[in-house]
């Protein structure tokens, strides 16, 4: 049954419900961990919360709250559309956070039937990160085959096409949300004015909240050892892990007692293991909690072709270790001030990264200030500051 909710529950606080594709357990990446600790929270603060989901698979995880699943992992299935709206309506649901805001389960969701009901679709990237660095994509190698190598050179010439195509579909969602009114959850305020080119929404119906911190009561920094940090999914087009490695090649031998450790696993791992099997002091972990790693790490390298708002960065920054990135999607800046918490560089220019990094493995003095900054920087994020935002939101 999707009636949970006793019918003599008197009812001070209000109801929520996360949407996302697959279960929402906080073990399988950024987005769940983010759903995790705040409906947690919420919980505490006297919120009903469900989880619901059309794509999930049985893990072991012990999920916090009810979790409802609907009947076929196909949207347009009929039989899903009146599922939702009884559970929205059986359990009294006002408030549905969209944590797949920027795709198809957002034309779903906002097929709501019952009156009152609040929708808040959460942005989970640079609403345009893909589109601005299509090109970088079209051009990162799936694998290291000469056939992979050939169709590169052909998704060159046909780089102008697919970004009409992209720009085109851009264009119809952020027009659904703006004919289907409802709150803009962006993880940057940088992210706000070029959306509203796109999506003509009233000013008070984009709010931006960062992600907050995963980990509490940190209270010094660990000692830290020789070590570059990579913690995140073992996918080479969004992350350009090739990259990684080729840096890490140019710094192996200068710094022998230097390594590179890569946490996480993904589609390209075998790829991955590959490429680097003939490269020194390099080390894949696979995926497992990182946390060890954090604490040891001195550096960590970021190196995606756009993010959202990266846990991996604020994470390491929890710990003290010291983050460089490329300046690849706004929201950077928000999280590394370049010469004070961490370093960035120039998009995709291996050589600026190759030169700022041996900088910070150089002067020790330098990456130790940079640590103490990050670590207290990074403070701003932490769930007693972001938490406010969120109940804020929801309450109005």
């Amino acid at each position: 049954t999707t009636n949970i909710h006793s019918n003599d529950q008197s009812i001070d606080k209000m109801n929520i419900v996360f949407a996302y594709p697959t279960g929402l357990n906080p073990q399988k990446g950024g987005v769940e961990r983010i759903t995790d600790i705040i409906a947690k929270i919420l919980l505490k603060r006297g919120y009903t919360i469900f989880y619901l989901n059309w794509k999930r698979e049985y893990d072991n995880y012990e999920y916090p709250v009810p979790v409802i699943d609907l009947p076929s992992s196909n949207l347009e299935d009929p039989n899903n559309l009146e599922v939702y709206n009884r559970f929205l309506k059986e359990n009294r649901i006002d408030v549905i956070i969209n944590q797949h805001g920027l795709y198809e389960g957002t034309y779903f969701l906002s097929q709501v039937k019952v009156q009152n009901v609040k929708i808040i679709s959460v942005l989970h990237s640079d609403p345009f990160g893909y589109y601005n660095h299509l090109f970088a994509d079209l051009m990162t190698l799936r694998d290291s085959s000469i056939k992979e190598k050939v169709k590169r050179v052909a998704r060159f010439f046909l780089y102008r096409k697919v970004k009409k195509i992209i720009h085109r579909s851009l264009v119809n969602h952020y027009t659904f949300i703006q004919e289907h009114p409802q709150y803009v959850c962006l993880l940057s305020e940088s992210y706000k004015e070029r959306l509203e080119e796109y999506c003509d929404l009233p000013d008070n119906y984009f709010i931006s909240i960062p992600n907050p911190n995963t980990y509490e009561n940190i209270e010094i920094i660990p000692h830290k050892e020789p070590i570059l940090l990579f913690v995140g999914r073992l996918d080479n087009r969004s992350k350009k892990l090739f990259t990684l490695i080729d840096i890490w090649y140019r710094l192996c031998k200068l710094y022998p007692q230097w390594k590179l450790i890569i946490v996480g696993d993904g589609p390209d791992k075998d790829v991955l293991i590959n490429k680097a099997k003939d490269i020194s002091n390099i080390e894949f972990k696979g995926y497992q909690d990182p946390r060890e790693y954090y604490e040891k790490a001195s550096i960590f390298c970021m190196t995606s072709i756009f993010e959202g708002f990266p846990m991996c960065l604020t994470e390491a920054m929890q710990f003290g270790c010291v983050p460089i990135a490329f300046d690849s999607f706004s929201a950077v800046y928000d999280i590394i001030k370049p010469g004070e918490t961490g370093e960035l560089v120039k998009s995709f220019d291996k050589k600026e990264y190759v030169g700022k990094l041996i900088h910070l493995i150089d002067d020790e003095t330098y990456r130790k200030k940079l640590s103490k900054n990050a670590f207290q920087y990074v403070k701003r994020y932490d769930i007693a500051n972001i938490l406010p935002k969120w109940i804020e939101l929801i309450e109005k």
